[in-house]
């Protein structure tokens, strides 16, 4: 995960003074959790942006002191942050849970959403083209924003649910409907697609952990 995430965060109406209390505020966090290692503190930071961009989304004309001032004292999310890593005083090592976003995670999409949308994205598609790939771009969002899998798994994910199958369709249309196939071509080119999406759904599935939180 990147801090530079948290540089995309302000408020709900581009104010750049919210803007800057934002960074200000993550600074702020990172700075007082400096014992961490550089990755779980980048982690940290991150999933504090996101869920301040969240909560903001969530709040049509909310401001960003609202959502800090709920989110608590930069010292007190870092202390957190150090005790439940095992970094400091009364830690518990190996809890890892993220504090003061704490609730971010669950804003995160399920991975049986990660998993649902493209095969949704493959039979709706062919009902209306532009609802198809909404729900593919979708899909593609929410698995690369997943916790579940870490990042060459979702890169052969995409290729595998939305890529491919988006290929095949290309090419379905450039080289075989202009030459007026038969029904038989038509539904073994559906099949193909089909069985290529499921695939990759189902495999998306089989490979899901929680455990590559921290392998973004």
């Amino acid at each position: 995960m990147n801090t530079k995430k948290s540089h995309s965060v302000g408020n709900s109406t581009g104010n750049s003074t919210g803007s800057e209390l934002v960074r200000d505020y993550l600074a702020a966090v990172e700075r007082e959790a400096s014992a961490l290692p550089a990755d779980r503190r980048q982690e940290l930071v991150a999933d504090l942006a996101e869920h301040i961009e969240i909560a903001l989304a969530e709040r049509p004309g909310g401001s960003d002191r609202e959502v800090l001032r709920e989110l608590g004292d930069p010292r007190a999310i870092a202390a957190t942050a150090l005790q439940e890593s095992g970094f400091g005083p009364g830690a518990v090592p190996g809890a890892g849970a993220v504090p003061g976003a704490g609730e971010a995670p669950g804003h995160r999409s399920p991975a049986w959403l990660v998993v649902l949308l493209p095969v949704l994205a493959f039979g709706l598609g062919y009902l209306w083209v532009p609802l198809g790939f909404a729900l593919k771009v979708a899909g593609a969002v929410v698995l690369f924003r997943s916790r579940h899998w870490t990042k060459s798994q979702k890169w052969t994910g995409f290729g595998l649910t939305a890529l491919a199958p988006s290929l095949m369709n290309v090419a379905w249309f450039l080289f075989s409907y202009p030459n007026d196939p038969s029904q038989a071509e038509y539904w073994t080119a559906i099949v193909a697609v089909a069985v290529v999406t499921v695939a990759g759904a189902g495999w998306l599935w089989r490979v899901r952990s929680d455990a590559n939180a921290g392998q973004r």
